[in-house]
């Protein structure tokens, strides 16, 4: 089986967030190749500006409290250094494990097109045109998985009959992606 991520795959782990566990257990399966992990190589930049912007904003709250509470400073920087030493390590195994989708000429321009079909975020617009299709170049019989918490956008049922038409299923949660895996 093939599970396609993003982003948010990598956000939910460096940031310890509701479903680092299950995401933990998706990359393990893929380690142990249990599964073949996906990602558009353009997944690969949102979480170091994430990781850069909330740095530079515990930088500017670090300054704000100086004086105020000594402790602080220190606490917000080791936080920063933490997150940073997280998303090379998770990003590394990611890399190491997974399989790059390229973002080409065809793949822009097919996200423009998704764009203002779906009123998809340019970035959304990009993951979606990678995933689409690499999606299309595998054998149909091949059971795949998109997984994205941004169900907000992808959840759209034109989406999901584009997804279905290529064996595909979506996952809103990493835990109902483990356990579709499973």
């Amino acid at each position: 089986m093939i599970v396609y991520v993003e982003s948010n795959f990598i956000l939910e782990m460096v940031l310890r967030q509701r479903e680092a566990g299950s995401v933990e257990r998706i990359l393990e399966l893929a380690e142990n190749g249990k599964i073949e992990l996906a990602f558009p190589s353009f997944a690969l930049c949102e979480p170091f500006w994430t990781i850069t912007r909330r740095e530079r904003d515990q930088g500017r709250l670090s300054k704000l409290l100086e004086g105020m509470i000594d402790q602080l400073p220190t606490l917000l920087a080791n936080a920063a250094k933490k997150e940073k030493d997280s998303l090379w390590a998770t990003v590394s195994r990611l890399v190491e494990v997974g399989t790059s989708i390229e973002t080409d000429r065809a793949c822009l321009r097919r996200a423009l097109e998704y764009q203002k079909r779906f009123d998809f975020s340019q970035q959304d617009s990009i993951i979606y045109s990678a995933v689409i299709a690499d999606i299309r170049r595998r054998p149909f019989a091949e059971a795949k998985c998109f997984i994205s918490t941004n169900y907000k956008d992808f959840k759209d049922p034109e989406i999901i009959t584009e997804l279905n038409a290529h064996n595909c299923r979506y996952e809103q949660s990493f835990g109902r992606g483990l356990n579709f895996i499973k």
